[in-house]
């Protein structure tokens, strides 16, 4: 099951090292407080990364203001718990051409937003506070590797270039095989006809 620490430790293990961390939030030493200081971040760019279906979830938009800009009618705060944006609902379960919601990410007034044209906005989003014992093991161990390849230069110093290339290439192989569980999880069949443009242009 995945906690912060096993993260941390199959960190420290990709890095060669056999040092054990029992608890991040407090343990110091050198290692303990890099991995701390990246931990987040390498959650979220790998939550991003492998957008797995099992991390995704819905969030109700908070309207900012009518957005001033040629095409566009409402802004709309970016999520704090996104750590990738899919789409906005349309109504249907998978978009097409026709029911896609166009959409653009901006920084405005200091504060990132979404724009669109689309009033009472809500996102499909990929979610950065996952409940990381919900995790497969497989996307555990992406986010292991992501961790140790953002921390390898403060921790191993000059063996660090090497080591990123091999993490880099197990962090791929990890990454695969989590979205290909994923898939495999949440696969539901649609027959060809009814995602046809082709099709729903002549029935509707």
């Amino acid at each position: 099951m995945a906690s912060t620490e096993s993260i941390a430790n199959l960190a420290l293990g990709a890095l060669l090292l056999e040092r054990r961390i029992t608890n991040l939030e407090t343990e110091k030493g050198n290692e303990a407080t890099v991995l701390r200081t990246h931990f987040q971040t390498a959650l979220k760019s790998a939550l991003a990364d492998m957008d797995l279906d099992s991390t995704s979830g819905y969030a109700v938009l908070e309207k900012v203001l009518t957005f001033p800009d040629n095409g566009w009618e409402y802004a709309y705060k970016y999520p704090e718990n996104c750590a990738f944006l899919r789409r906005l609902l349309s109504g249907v379960d998978k978009d097409n051409r026709s029911t896609f919601i166009p959409k653009k990410v901006r920084v405005f007034n200091g504060q990132q937003v979404i724009i669109c044209n689309q009033d009472a906005a809500t996102a499909e989003i990929v979610m950065s506070d996952v409940p990381l014992n919900t995790l497969s093991a497989s996307a555990e161990m992406a986010i292991a590797y992501r961790l140790a390849a953002l921390s390898a230069p403060l921790i191993t110093g000059k063996g660090a270039k090497t080591l990123m290339e091999q993490i880099d290439n197990k962090y791929k192989m990890a990454k695969s095989e989590a979205q290909e569980q994923d898939r495999n999880e949440n696969f539901q069949f649609t027959d060809p006809e009814i995602d046809s443009e082709w099709v729903e242009f002549r029935t509707s």
